[in-house]
């Protein structure tokens, strides 16, 4: 069985219709990590992370983490907390050199760390629908992924996303939208940082491409 490494999950911002506020994560997460151990032969090691900051730093570092997968929900700058607990993160997983996937919002986060500026998508392409995708194959390589190819179709619930051409020069497509050349996935050209746009979680099955990534996420090479 491979080795795993222990991997903190970031969680959306809740709050209670009397004022408390609370993190939570989605049921999908928790059952995703559960299929991946039974399909591929290793149990993922994950530990939820609070939004408190510089605080959630340190937490992470005396629990043992040594990977980051940024989930979706809130929109950047909606939810302060997250934001600067997201930032603080990312922050500490570059200096480190840690494996990073973002999905979604999470993805969002890796490209504004790299500077990157999000663009609004239409809302019938690109919320509660389904869409084709182009895999870049000669990237998906050079980031040891396998060399995805051809056409595919992946889920989508984000209304902001971000155009090829404005990508940082650290940032390189890996998934691309033929119908409006938006990026639905990504890859650090420095780092071991991935963002993807879909939702891996809400397919009812893990899909045969998003096994790799999350993969290469919770397994030492």
């Amino acid at each position: 069985m491979p080795q795993t490494r222990r991997i903190g999950v970031t969680m959306r911002v809740v709050r209670s219709g009397y004022g408390e506020t609370r993190d939570a994560l989605a049921r999908d997460w928790p059952l995703l990590f559960e299929r991946l151990g039974r399909l591929g032969g290793y149990a993922p090691d994950w530990l939820m992370l609070p939004n408190t900051g510089e605080e959630c730093v340190e937490l992470a570092r005396r629990q043992g983490v040594r990977g980051l997968l940024l989930t979706g929900g809130d929109d950047i700058g909606a939810t302060p907390d997250r934001d600067e607990t997201e930032t603080a993160l990312l922050r500490w997983a570059g200096q480190e050199g840690l494996p990073v996937l973002g999905v979604c919002r999470g993805a969002q986060m890796l490209a504004r760390q790299a500077g990157v500026r999000l663009a609004p998508l239409l809302p019938e392409r690109h919320v509660a629908a389904r869409h084709a995708v182009v895999w870049q194959t000669a990237n998906a390589a050079s980031a040891g992924l396998p060399p995805f190819a051809g056409r595919g179709e992946v889920n989508s619930y984000h209304a902001w996303g971000l155009e090829a051409a404005g990508l940082s020069a650290c940032l390189s497509p890996l998934a691309i939208c033929p119908e409006d050349g938006s990026v639905e996935a990504f890859v650090h050209t420095a780092l071991p940082w991935r963002g993807i746009l879909w939702h891996p979680e809400r397919e009812p099955q893990p899909a045969a491409c998003d096994l790799p990534l999350l993969q290469s996420l919770f397994t030492l090479n």
